[in-house]
């Protein structure tokens, strides 16, 4: 691990680390015509809905150290505004990221910037994360671009997503979320990293026209 790696990993070093217990494991199969139909709309409607934002809790580990925080993550079409709290301390880093590259912010006295927010994250904090890839795993869809392979759990909703040599598991749904069911935990690992979700409150400024009502995931 670099020096730069351990510095920014001791800024984590005060928050809380993520709970160790696994969830039970739960049957998985291929979707039913009716889950992939439902999965279709999901599509559409989120693409109707390119700015929304998520705030929670999030913990990343590069198979040696690890840490968590409160994290809020705006999102708006390409761009992307992500901070991370350390719950104790109040410190924090912030990564914006748009058309014209990224900055991090709070690490060093002045922003650190890159063309690429993910290069930038592994230069500067040691983590691997496949950001483009994440923004459309959290909300429960494959990433465009690349083959995948989706695993429905008892409940009709996507379980375990896998693309790109990345396993993402969907622990569990908000249900009340709007205007869509949004996913709760989320743990995407490739070994030896891996990242976990949880987000406590999604917000979409806009719905969409005819988001309500029978909206996929609407039990």
């Amino acid at each position: 691990m670099t020096r730069r790696s351990s510095r920014a990993l001791a800024l984590l070093a005060s928050v809380l680390l993520l709970a160790a217990c696994a969830p039970a494991t739960i049957p998985l199969r291929p979707g039913t015509s009716a889950e992939l139909a439902a999965q279709a709309r999901r599509a559409q409607v989120l693409a109707q809905l390119p700015v929304w934002r998520a705030s929670g809790r999030i913990g990343v580990a590069d198979g040696q150290r690890g840490g968590s925080g409160g994290f809020d993550w705006a999102q708006d079409g390409e761009s992307f505004d992500f901070t991370l709290t350390a719950p104790i301390t109040g410190r924090s880093f912030r990564l914006q990221s748009g058309p014209d590259g990224a900055c991090l912010s709070g690490l060093k006295p002045q922003p650190v910037c890159a063309f690429d927010a993910a290069s930038l994250l592994r230069a500067e904090l040691g983590w691997v994360l496949p950001l483009r890839e994440l923004r459309t795993w959290v909300l429960g869809m494959a990433a465009p671009g690349s083959a995948s392979h989706m695993r429905y759990g008892p409940d009709g909703l996507p379980a375990q997503l896998q693309q790109d040599g990345w396993v993402v598991q969907y622990r569990s749904w908000d249900a009340q979320a709007r205007p869509l069911t949004m996913p709760r935990l989320i743990e995407a690992q490739r070994a030896p990293y891996s990242v976990r979700l949880y987000v406590e409150q999604w917000r979409f400024p806009e719905a969409a026209p005819g988001a309500h009502g029978d909206a996929p995931g609407r039990r």
